[in-house]
């Protein structure tokens, strides 16, 4: 499951997944449609080092910022995982749709079997239904009750451990709350289970750690088609429209049951010997190409890296219109949300579906092939999915995207901390389970936790550790205590301290460090102190961290061992220190107070290797608001970056400095990139530098850009800084129709916050 995000790519990551449920219980028969505002772009922001001692432009002591200050646990309260007495062995489902009441109508037949107790009774999830019958395979009726949330069958006999049997439901239900969604301003259906909502659409054990084997018949209109999981036995003509039967033949859990209907278009593709398919709209094809084009490569390198090629018969991907999160990961039949996956070529790459499209596969193995055993071990499934939504990052396009990437996760994990502190492995929610996936502790720290074990083990060792734990546990539940046993069995070494103090601990280290050179030995000595607040949750963090000296000979690298809260290392080195990279590469998730002279930055910036490196640099760099080389610094790497996101990062940056000609003409420059990002960076820039010669270059950019998500921050950019001036502008412009109004959207959040009646009149024209 991903959540939404608005842009999938632009200068900020943001939160992996989703900035959250575009509603927390939205009427089925009233989804609202969503558009992803377009916002100027936003680079994550690194945790400045705000000691700058000896700095005459000083910024405000650590010690007297926010920064460490760790926010409330979540409310909710604890529930404790509870196995069931019985065994979920097939399920049979035929289910039709009635739109005119918005009813489920369906039977369902369930193969059950006693675990270790026998049984005569059979508790099932099931909300909100009307129950019209239970009876056994062979039309005896049984007896059951029904509180409206469970559905008690009473067997005809005790079933004694091991022993199996089998009943039919009879049920329905209309204007079902969650689950099932009737979308009728375009007649789609979409079926919706994480965490536990398919009990609102059919009775089952809507639990994560019963897997089952299921069929599920639906009948449609004859003119529309519909997706189910696992392979399609065939269709065929019945009273009231087409039935098309669908089987899965490998066991999964019933939150991965699914169903998709409506006028789709399918296009076929495949992988190996696999069939992939693509279930979208007949007048979306060219966008739907576009967006699932990297289904088939990124299943490659998944199957190659986990080193378990795909292990279902089928994949097959849908767009749905108004679907809550940004995708699901239903078992073989991934749902999209459209908004992720429909783009125009000429939107990438600020609109792009490669992040969304590897998220949900890479389910297929962590989530479906592997599931959580229960919703407190959720990071298993959205931590590792947003870790291989970084890999395929990274083997598609390159190292840099994905440090950007794992930077962006990182700061959303410090941001989660500060919000609300809680261990990743986690069970206390107050109504739902879903409620645990909202924070950055499942997906964004969840993956940062995996990007270190894999720094820590090395790739080769890593990727032989997921294979064992994925291996191991095929077509079962999993538990963390399964993935630290694999890294401890591949490794020989143990893992448990490193598990406890980031995974069932809470928060992350701080660090102050000092440092000092001697000339005259060419011995540098860092020593580093945790200062964060410790208590139950969280101690002090082990940690072995990477340091490179740049000097004006051969760099020099050492990793640092901070151990009981304090570190320290000396290097050898061939001459003076010119930058010191601690914590090189952001491997280990901290905040550091590290007192580094403008000069040695500026070196940082030029020289540095690693984006990780010189985003710091920069983030630093802008503190420094006085400091006439920092800006100049700032200037130059916006100029000359070999990495866009730190040219737009730098641009954005030298906003925050006096105003020359130096930045006006880097600014300048940047409007003029080869790259739309680096323009719409550009355009939330050049307001800063107010003026006619400003106002002109805005209007032609809004005007005649190539890109009209650049021309829509440009029209914002300028409606900010001229204010009612602009409006003759806007008119023109926002009167213009766009893909997802990309041009009216920025100027309408810019128009909202304006005070005159005629700004007000333009916003309430288009704020719809």
């Amino acid at each position: 499951m991903r959540m939404i995000r608005g842009l999938v790519v632009v200068l900020g990551s943001g939160i992996l997944g989703c900035a959250g449920r575009l509603a927390t219980n939205p009427s089925p028969e009233a989804a609202p449609a969503q558009h992803p505002d377009v916002p100027l772009p936003t680079p994550p922001r690194l945790i400045p080092n705000v000691r700058l001692a000896g700095d005459t432009n000083a910024v405000p002591s650590f010690a007297d910022t926010a920064l460490i200050r760790w926010g409330p646990e979540p409310a909710g309260t604890v529930h404790v995982f509870s196995p069931h007495e019985y065994d979920l062995q097939n399920q049979a489902i035929r289910v039709r749709f009635d739109w005119a009441r918005h009813a489920v109508i369906g039977s369902t037949t369930l193969k059950i079997a006693a675990l270790d107790h026998a049984i005569s009774v059979v508790p099932l999830d099931a909300v909100g239904l009307t129950i019209k019958r239970v009876t056994t395979t062979g039309s005896i009726p049984l007896r059951f009750d029904y509180d409206g949330k469970i559905l008690t069958v009473h067997l005809r006999r005790p079933l004694a451990p091991r022993a199996h049997s089998a009943f039919v439901i009879d049920y329905e239900t209309v204007r079902p709350k969650r689950g099932a969604y009737f979308i009728d301003r375009s007649h789609y259906l979409w079926t919706q289970g994480a965490a536990i909502e398919n009990r609102y659409w059919l009775p089952t054990y809507d639990h994560p750690d019963d897997k089952t084997t299921w069929q599920i018949s639906v009948v449609t209109d004859s003119n529309e088609k519909a997706l189910s999981n696992g392979r399609l036995l065939g269709h065929h003509l019945v009273k009231g429209g087409m039935e098309w039967d669908w089987a899965l033949e490998r066991p999964a859990s019933t939150y991965l049951m699914s169903v998709v209907t409506g006028k789709y278009t399918v296009l076929t593709d495949h992988w190996r010997n696999v069939p992939v398919e693509y279930w979208t709209y007949p007048d979306s094809v060219a966008a739907a190409k576009l967006g699932f084009a990297k289904t088939p490569d990124a299943i490659d390198v998944f199957s190659r890296k986990i080193g378990i090629p795909y292990p279902w018969a089928k994949y097959a991907q849908s767009v749905a219109p108004d679907f809550i999160f940004g995708g699901m990961e239903n078992v073989t039949a991934t749902t999209q949300n459209d908004n992720g996956i429909l783009h125009p070529a000429w939107a990438d790459p600020q609109y792009n579906a490669d992040g969304l499209v590897s998220h949900e596969l890479s389910h297929q193995w962590f989530g479906d092939l592997l599931t959580t055993r229960d919703w407190s071990h959720a990071w298993l499934n959205e931590g590792m999915a947003t870790f291989m939504e970084q890999i395929y990052r990274e083997e598609s396009r390159g190292v840099d995207e994905a440090t950007w990437d794992r930077l962006g996760a990182e700061q959303e994990t410090i941001s989660a901390d500060r919000r609300n502190r809680r261990p990743i492995v986690y069970n206390k929610y107050v109504n739902d389970p879903i409620e645990v996936f909202f924070s950055g502790h499942i997906y964004p720290k969840g993956a940062t936790v995996l990007q270190m074990l894999r720094h820590q083990l090395g790739d080769s060792v890593f990727w032989s550790a997921v294979h064992r734990y994925a291996a191991s546990h095929m077509y079962a539940n999993v538990v963390t205590a399964d993935l630290e046993r694999a890294s401890e069995e591949t490794t020989g070494r143990n893992y448990k301290p490193f598990f406890d103090q980031w995974v069932y601990g809470a928060g992350f280290p701080v660090f102050r460090v000092s440092s000092t050179y001697d000339a005259e030995s060419g011995r540098l000595a860092l020593h580093a102190d945790e200062i964060q607040p410790r208590d139950s949750l969280t101690g002090y963090f082990d940690a072995d961290v990477d340091v490179e000296v740049l000097t004006d000979a051969a760099p020099v690298r050492g990793t640092m061992s901070v151990i009981g809260g304090k570190g320290d290392l000396a290097l050898s080195l061939p001459s003076a220190p010119r930058a010191i990279e601690w914590n090189k590469g952001s491997w280990v998730l901290a905040i550091t107070d590290f007192p580094r002279s403008t000069a040695m930055l500026d070196y940082q910036l030029a020289h540095g290797d690693d984006v990780a490196d010189r985003a710091e640099a920069i983030t630093l760099l802008e503190a420094r608001k006085d400091d006439v080389a920092a800006a100049r610094a700032i200037a130059r790497d916006a100029g000359s970056d070999r990495f866009w996101a730190l040219r737009g990062q730098s641009l954005q940056a030298l906003t925050a400095f006096p105003r020359d000609s130096l930045a006006r003409a880097v600014v300048d420059a940047a409007c003029r990139d080869s790259d739309p990002r680096i323009r719409q960076a550009a355009v939330g820039a050049v307001a800063s530098f107010r003026g006619s010669d400003t106002d002109s270059l805005l209007t032609s950019i809004a005007l005649s850009d190539a890109s009209p998500i650049v021309r829509g921050a440009a029209l914002a950019s300028y409606l900010e800084s001229a204010g009612d001036a602009a409006l003759p502008l806007a008119r023109e412009v926002m009167a213009e129709q766009s893909w997802r109004n990309v041009l009216r959207t920025p100027a309408v959040s810019v128009l909202k916050g304006m005070q005159s009646a005629a700004a007000q009149s333009l916003y309430h024209q288009y704020a719809k």
